[in-house]
This record gives structure tokens, sequence and C-alpha cells, in this order.
């Protein structure tokens, strides 16, 4: 039986008519064709086993294909169908990459489940998909993956559960398999590379089922295809970021999520280049390796991004390599992108949706210094980005509504209902039917650059005014005082909301309602949008994907208002 999915096929010729790349292959079939002109290339590193370099496991792209293939042999073997579905649990290593590319050509989908997940997350991704194979580390962080694993065994008795040793732990596991086993070379007595041309790839099959960032409650899954993934988003960011194959990455951003895909499976595969994968984030280790590695680009979240340029290890560097730092999710504070141009390096903001795909990033040559500072981007070939008021009209230059995205696009994994909401237009009376309503305020400039301002979610409505919280984030983040900061709502009983600054000071400051207040009035920032009071942090909580949680922000403050209220008089 079919699954339910939002795609049609004239969705494929209006991705072309607005420039999109269609092409027949998948990634497996570029993996291939690295192995041809790169083979004795290095393609990835990565760190699994420990920080020591005799520790660290280096790939050519000849080496990579050959144990995809094995990978692939191996799966067969223990009953692989077409169309079956594969789950893996992992850090950045390896294991994770190889399992995309070997999908793709076994005509399977991966779903790859961030590290971060709690067991309730876990175990309801489990059971929406029902994995015929999980790939899994037994442990991470104090997080008892085999055991949660063992707990949805339970009630899917018939997924194979195999677990990937690690520095930490290593991969043994009394009743669950070790990943060894299917990268075991005996299975070449039975195969040769000939018997992969019986498996023919279709870049229009659902393949990579991305769980989008919740934390709350169980993700949603969003199903991406070759086409619209790896060909209209894919090459489209590779060639604006002119990479070649002399480049290579430093990806910190799970593997698991969009950035982490885009950056450390997707953009090599069409490049060809260099994939570092560190296991853990560290500032001084992420300059020392940059350096010694001849890092070119950066690829992580602008919280972590914040945290090197911000950091003693990063004025300590020269770091002459590296040119690009790639970002995503949230926008780059000004100060941080400031600081990477003032050493000369380029920011490259990369926006969009689980859902969808990144839409938008800069043109780089040519492009205005004031495009690179403020993150904006012009529209993907194959995209539609449009910008409409409360009245669902498109708005010209200079106007901030709600962004709409269209692209090709198949929903959410067996959630039709959550498909419509999604794709479905009943805010806006049908007319951006099949776009995604993103729920993010943005303005096109006069060059046709949109600027992502903020979220509706997280607009700030004081008595009738409207502050965005992103505007004054990109002032504050240079006040010196400042390592970073994000703007929440706070509940007023008179204004109905003021703004507040929750704030991870530099060593040694303790900013103030004060500080900021002069510091904005300095830059002609009205007085409305000043932050009205100041919590002080040591870190910011971050979800699975990086962003900075405004929604737990809102509510420390508003539960510490709460505790501060006077009691109401006795009733007489």
């Amino acid at each position: 039986m079919l699954r339910p999915s939002a795609f049609r096929f004239e969705q494929i010729k209006r991705s072309q008519a607005l420039g999109g790349r269609h092409l027949d292959v998948v990634q497996w079939d570029l993996l291939a064709r690295n192995a041809r002109l790169y083979g004795g290339r290095e393609a990835l590193v990565d760190m699994l086993h420990g920080d020591a370099r005799s520790l660290w496991r280096r790939r050519t792209w000849a080496e990579a294909y050959h144990e995809v293939n094995t990978l692939i042999f191996n799966l067969l073997d223990r009953g692989m169908r077409r169309g079956g579905l594969v789950v893996s649990h992992l850090p950045n290593c390896l294991e994770s990459i190889y399992l995309d590319w070997a999908t793709s050509k076994l005509g399977a989908m991966h779903c790859g489940l961030n590290v971060d997940l709690g067991p309730a997350e876990t175990l309801g991704v489990l059971e929406k998909v029902q994995p015929d194979v999980a790939i899994i580390v037994a442990e991470w962080h104090g997080r008892d993956l085999a055991g949660w694993y063992r707990r949805a065994r339970e009630k899917l008795p018939g997924m194979d559960v195999y677990v990937v040793a690690t520095g930490r732990t290593g991969g043994g596991v009394d009743d669950m398999a070790s990943a060894d086993e299917l990268f075991d070379e005996a299975v070449w007595n039975r195969y040769d590379e000939r018997d992969l041309n019986y498996l023919r790839t279709d870049p229009l099959s659902v393949h990579e089922l991305l769980p989008t960032a919740g934390t709350t409650s169980i993700p949603k899954i969003s199903c991406r295809t070759s086409l619209d993934w790896l060909h209209v988003h894919g090459h489209a960011v590779a060639e604006r970021a002119g990479h070649t194959v002399y480049d290579t990455r430093l990806v910190i951003g799970p593997v698991a999520g969009g950035s982490g895909r885009v950056w450390a499976v997707h953009t090599p595969l069409i490049t060809g280049g260099r994939t570092l994968l560190p296991l853990e984030f560290d500032e001084a280790q992420v300059c020392r390796l940059t350096e010694e590695e001849g890092v070119t680009l950066w690829v992580w979240n602008p919280a972590l991004i914040t945290r090197v340029v911000t950091s003693p290890a990063f004025e300590a560097h020269r770091l002459p390599s590296l040119r690009q730092v790639a970002s995503s999710g949230a926008p780059m504070p000004e100060q941080v992108t400031a600081r990477l141009m003032e050493r000369g390096i380029v920011p490259f903001n990369l926006y969009g949706t689980s859902e969808v795909g990144g839409c938008m990033c800069p043109i780089l040559p040519g492009v205005r210094e004031e495009h690179l500072r403020q993150g904006a981007g012009v529209p993907l070939e194959g995209y539609d980005v449009v910008v409409v008021g409360a009245d669902g009209q498109p708005l010209p230059p200079g106007e901030v509504g709600e962004i709409l995205i269209w692209n090709i696009h198949h929903g959410y994994f067996d959630a039709p209902d959550e498909t419509a909401l999604a794709f479905g237009d009943t805010e806006y009376g049908g007319r951006w039917e099949g776009y995604q309503h993103t729920g993010d305020l943005g303005v096109y400039d006069e060059h046709g650059y949109l600027r992502v301002v903020g979220r509706k979610k997280d607009m700030i409505l004081r008595g009738g005014q409207n502050i965005f919280p992103k505007e004054i984030e990109d002032v504050l983040s240079q006040h010196p005082m400042v390592r970073d900061i994000a703007i929440v709502a706070m509940p007023d009983p008179v204004l109905g909301e003021r703004a507040c600054a929750f704030v991870v000071p530099r060593e040694g400051a303790r900013p103030t309602v004060e500080d900021f207040a002069a510091f904005l009035e300095a830059r002609g920032v009205a007085k409305f949008k000043w932050p009205e009071r100041v919590e002080l942090l040591d870190a910011m909580p971050l979800g699975p994907g990086g962003k900075i949680l405004k929604a737990e922000l809102r509510a420390r403050i508003a539960a510490k208002l709460r505790a501060t209220e006077p009691e109401p008089p006795a009733v007489r």
C-alpha cells in the first residue's frame, strides 16, 4: 500500500520552470564517480574512537566506495528489502554517512536520529517509522540508547539492532549484534561489484527521512528524495558557495540534521573534497584542527560559531586556510559576522526548513557586504519564496511579512493530517496551497535579497508596537560585555509584553539594563525596543539542532515574575 504523499508529478514541471537541477542519479552514483575521479584523495576523517591522531579513521574516496558497497551486500545478505527502512542513531561518524550513501543504492529509506534526543522522542519515532534495521551507539553522554532500543524491540520484534563501537563504550552489547558484521569482507566471496548493476536507482523515491527539531514531543518526519534535496537543493548550495575538490569541511552540526546532511553528505558528493568529523565541540580543538588539517570551511549553528569566534582560541590562531563559515538554523549575530569578515572569512548563511530544505543563500561572486552582514540570501533555483502580509497578498520590498516557501515536497512520513497543516492554506484563503507556512518573518530589499527578522511567535507586542528580537540582538551582540544574547517577551499587566534580555556575559562582566539602554540610545534605537530586564546565564539552552530554546527562556522569565508577584489581598 502506498503511503500518503503531498507529491504530485506536476511539481517536477514547476521546479524545472524555476530553474531547478534535475539529474537522473542518486547519492551512490556520485560516490562511484568520485571513486573513479578522486580515488586516492582523502574523503572522510572521523574521531569516533578517540581524539588521538592514531585513532582517527581516514578514508579515501576509493576506500569509502568499497566500504559502502560492502555494507550494501551485507544488508542484502541479511534480507534488506527494496523500500525497507534503516534508522541510525549515531554521533558524527563514517557509519552515519555511509548509511545515507548505501540506502540510496538499495532503494531503501534512511532516518538519522540526533543522539541528543531523549527516550520518549526516540521510542516515538521508532514506533512511527518501524525500521527493519537500527544502527546505534550503546551510550551517549549518559543516554542509554541500548536500553531504549531493547524496549523498542518489545513492540518491534522484527527490528535488527547493530551497535557501533566507540572509543568510550566499545560495541559489545550482549543481546545486540556488532556493526562490524555489516562490514564483513567475507561477503565479497559471494558477490562482486558487477552485481550492483541489478540495483536500479530512482531519484524520485523517498530516501532520506529527516526528523524535525522537536524537543518536547515526538518529532515529525519529513520525507526527502535525491531530486529535491540532493540536486535542486544541494547542487545550488555547492555552486553558490564555490566549493571544489580542494576544500576541507569541519562539520560540528549533527550529520543527522539538515545542515549536517547538506555539508557532510551531499556537498562532498557533488564537489569532492574532504570532511572532518570531530566527536565533541571544543573551541581550542576547532582552531587547532583548522590550522593542522588545512580546513577551509566550518559548518555549525550560530550558537557554536559564536562560542568559537568570541573565545581566546580564535584570537590565538591565525587560521590561514579558513575562507568560509557556513551556518543555518538561526541568524548569525552581527558582531560574529563582523569579526569573521575582519579576518577575511566569509560568513555563508543558508536559510530553510526541514520540510523543504534550504531555500536561499547568498550568491558569493559580487555579493554586497551588507548582505553578508545581514545573513541575507536569494532564493535557490527550483524554489519560490514569497513574503506575504496578514491578508495573504505579496508584499513589496521593505515590508515585513511571513515567509512562504515552495519546493518539490512529499510532506511528513505517514502523516497526512500533519502534511495538510504544513502545506495547506486555510490562513490565506487557499492562494498559497502547496507552500510551507514557515512562521518566520522576513523582508526583501530592492536587490532581491531576503533578510529573516525573526519568528512570528517570537515577536514582542509592547503596547501595540512590534519589537523584532533579532534587530535588538544584532545591536547588543556588539556590546563589549556580551558573549551571547537572546531577547524574549516577558508578560506585563499594562503593556501586554515587554522585552527581556537573556545574556551570556563575557568573563567578569555583569551588564545591566542601564548599560544596554545607553548602548542602544547611542545607536539611535527607538526606546520602546530597549530591554527592560536583564537575566544572566552561564550558557544558552539549546535544542538538539543547536537553536536557542526561546520558548524555555520565555517560560523561565514568566515563572520568575509570577514567583515575585505580591500576594493578592485577603478577601474579607
